[in-house]
């Protein structure tokens, strides 16, 4: 089978096609992905494409034009998105048989699993084994076109943090370039230790964003690493929640937090932006929430006078940091608003939104009763509401009510969409397991949320511990 010409970049970094990925949106277009067409993209794969399967007819296209009618979202970028997240956890074709038990999937992919017989079917009618190597061409010309830059913001990445060759345990970066996408989109991905970025068409190369999730490829294992050191750190989280445009997932992990934070403060340094430049991007990322942004891109100008690498000198940087000094910078922060909601937006669903956020605040500040409320009166309006059931589930686990947190817990499950939350549920059903004596069940739960704890630090030191020992054993 041709392949595109991929190159094994610096630093375990693989530039590619993936042939998964092309098979499905192969399939979605033929049954009416029509997104982004009327967008000219500088590359011309996808029409090419779809003239070629509108060719012939194919007995298995009229159950994908209705699987794929019953499965769109409103959001473009999401409704992409559930496929690309399936197609990353197939293993190759003919089979595309999922590379974690079906029942692990991540939320968005479970949601459309029931595209994998239909691919099967398709593989076969549209012959897309011979369209995947005749359109090899097109992907080489892109993987070249994104190679020089590609391995060159690597190497600049790891020379400023002064990260050894090597130096990741086995872990890939995967940066795929996807031709029959909708323009102008960038889809970042954590499952299990390996990481991914999904790049469609577009005339500029997405090299900040590729550069982004390659810093995050780098420093996550560092907050993993000095988790007790970050959460001495951790009363700051407070502030951050005050912070109507900062998203929920950095609101409630600290590790996450940080980690961002240091990120942003990394890419400024590198790009070496004048000095007036600089300070203003660092007020507005504290005035997005990012609020160890300053302190972290100072710490940065102190690193890059010595000689020791982020590895040694994170453990220092993030001691470094004291909570009354930071409280007392961020008392001249003006938090931003949150971003304006999309006009067909309906009024009631920004006012669940704060009825949810109200909820979160009052169960960070250990006020259960009042938080039960709130959460009570979203689920009288919206039963499946994912964020409604977790905090109840959450409120019951820390009043000692372990039979109604399973059981909200699994309710979670069933209705979530947001990978944070079903990770977490998954860790704890498998404390509450734990706590049972029931081992195996609890296995399971861990595993299952090792499929996505990665990209949540808190969430993958509690997974490793509960693989390693029983959670509550001495």
């Amino acid at each position: 089978m041709a392949r595109s010409a991929s190159g094994q970049q610096a630093g375990n970094v693989i530039l590619d096609g993936n042939e998964q990925l092309f098979c499905a949106l192969a399939a979605l277009n033929a049954a009416g992905y029509d997104a982004g067409l009327a967008t000219d993209s500088g590359n011309r794969t996808r029409e090419q494409v779809r003239a070629e399967l509108a060719r012939k007819s194919y007995p298995a296209l009229a159950d994908l034009k209705k699987f794929y009618a019953a499965h769109q979202v409103n959001d473009p970028v999401a409704d992409l998105g559930q496929y690309v997240s399936l197609a990353l956890l197939l293993g190759p074709p003919p089979d595309f048989k999922p590379t974690v038990p079906p029942q692990d999937l991540p939320p968005d992919a479970k949601a459309v699993a029931g595209l994998i017989p239909l691919l099967k079917r398709f593989y076969q009618e549209g012959n897309l084994a011979d369209l995947w190597a005749r359109v090899q061409p097109r992907f080489q010309a892109e993987v070249l076109r994104y190679s020089d830059p590609v391995r060159n913001s690597v190497t600049l990445s790891d020379a400023y943090l002064r990260f050894p060759s090597g130096a990741y345990m086995g872990r890939t970066y995967n940066i795929y370039l996807s031709l029959l996408a909708a323009p102008n989109q960038v889809q970042a991905r954590i499952y299990g230790q390996n990481y991914y970025l999904v790049v469609t068409p577009s005339k500029e190369l997405k090299l900040a964003e590729i550069r982004h999730q390659y810093l995050h490829f780098l420093l996550d294992g560092l907050a993993l690493k000095y988790a007790v050191e970050i959460h001495q750190k951790e009363g700051l989280l407070g502030l951050a929640r005050n912070a109507p445009a900062l998203a929920s997932d950095f609101k409630e992990d600290f590790s996450l937090l940080v980690t961002e934070c240091l990120i942003r403060a990394v890419e400024l340094r590198m790009d070496k932006h004048p000095k007036a430049e600089a300070e203003r991007s660092i007020r507005e990322l504290a005035a997005e929430g990012l609020i160890l942004a300053p302190y972290l891109y100072q710490a940065l100008a102190d690193y890059e006078r010595q000689d020791a690498s982020m590895n040694l000198f994170y453990k220092q940087m993030i001691l470094g940091i004291d909570p009354d000094e930071e409280t007392q910078r961020l008392a001249s922060v003006k938090f931003a608003p949150a971003p304006a909601p999309a006009e067909k937006q309906a009024p009631a669903l920004s006012a669940e939104e704060r009825l949810l956020n109200q909820g979160d605040n009052l169960i960070y500040q250990a006020k259960y009763k009042e938080a039960r409320a709130v959460f009570e009166s979203v689920l009288a309006s919206n039963a499946k509401s994912e964020r409604a059931l977790y905090g109840m589930a959450a409120i019951a686990s820390n009043t000692r009510k372990p039979d109604l947190a399973e059981e909200y817990f699994q309710k979670t499950l069933e209705a979530a969409r947001d990978v944070r939350l079903v990770t977490w549920s998954h860790v704890y059903l498998g404390r509450l397991y734990d706590l049972k004596g029931k081992r195996d069940q609890a296995l399971e739960q861990y595993r299952a949320a090792s499929v996505t704890a990665a990209a949540y630090p808190d969430a993958l030191r509690a997974v490793e511990s509960g693989l390693q020992r029983q959670f509550g054993s001495k």
